[in-house]
């Protein structure tokens, strides 16, 4: 029996016009939506983020999934480039991750080796995607995670150390045999998780000067006696009124504190 192949053939489409004021208003609107709104209940941490996108949409992403029996599923990404682009390929890693949601908590590694190939897949060569991406158990206060290629996330203890979550593997969507080790961190009653995109720290004020891990720091410290969903608007605050409310680059913040009780 003879095989038969089929050709696949790409046609480039005719140049289309730059989107109107109202549709990028209608497409910050639907990107907007696609941010979590509400999050999972947990009885030992208590967690919130912002998300100010530095034009109408961009590509930074974050998350908060929820994966029952009190574990929450945590990811914070960072995609190449500004605007339409990057807010396109933001939505295509949303959804990966949530379709994708159940093998969170059996397998991380396994589950970022799809997503890696899915954007290798469907990207440009010269895109790629940071990503912080964590289980947090609510029994054990444990957290699993991988990082990949992200700002590490700041660990700020009780009793005012600070360690970091340094890379456990490189960006998504560059090299097709790719793979990353996980890693743990416990945390422990007043202990507080600080994850953020490069656009907070790099965010600069009419001087030039960035607004720096050591700011952050200082924010989170003095606000100590805050819930977190003050401290998350605050921090938003402060780093608009920093930048002069023109950022550079879309900046996210998460912040995660472990509650005293048990």
């Amino acid at each position: 029996m003879q095989a038969h192949s089929t050709l696949i053939e790409t046609v480039k489409a005719p140049d289309a016009p730059w989107p109107s004021a109202g549709e990028m208003d209608l497409a910050r609107e639907v990107q907007m939506r696609l941010l979590r709104r509400s999050v999972p209940a947990l009885d030992t941490l208590e967690y919130g983020g912002c998300y100010l996108p530095a034009h109408s949409i961009g590509g930074d992403y974050y998350d908060f999934i929820h994966l029952g029996l009190g574990r929450v599923g945590i990811a914070l990404g960072d995609i190449s480039g500004k605007g339409v682009p990057a807010a396109i390929m933001m939505a295509s890693l949303q959804a990966i991750l949530r379709s994708h949601s159940a093998s969170l908590s059996h397998d991380i590694a396994r589950l970022l080796r799809s997503v890696n190939r899915l954007f290798c897949e469907c990207t440009a060569e010269t895109n790629f995607a940071t990503l912080f991406l964590g289980e947090y158990d609510d029994r054990t206060r444990v957290l699993r995670y991988a990082n990949c290629g992200h700002n590490p996330p700041l660990v700020i203890r009780h009793n005012l150390e600070v360690g970091r979550l340094e890379s456990t593997g490189t960006v998504l969507g560059i090299f097709r045999d790719w793979n990353c080790s996980l890693s743990e961190v416990a945390l422990a009653g007043g202990d507080t998780l600080l994850m953020f995109t490069d656009g907070v720290t790099e965010a600069e004020n009419s001087l030039g000067e960035e607004f720096g891990e050591e700011r952050l720091l200082d924010l989170v410290n003095r606000c100590r006696r805050l819930t977190v969903s003050q401290l998350v608007r605050d921090a938003a605050a402060a780093l608009r009124q920093f930048s002069g409310q023109r950022l550079i680059d879309d900046a996210t913040l998460l912040v995660a504190r472990c509650t005293e009780s048990s």
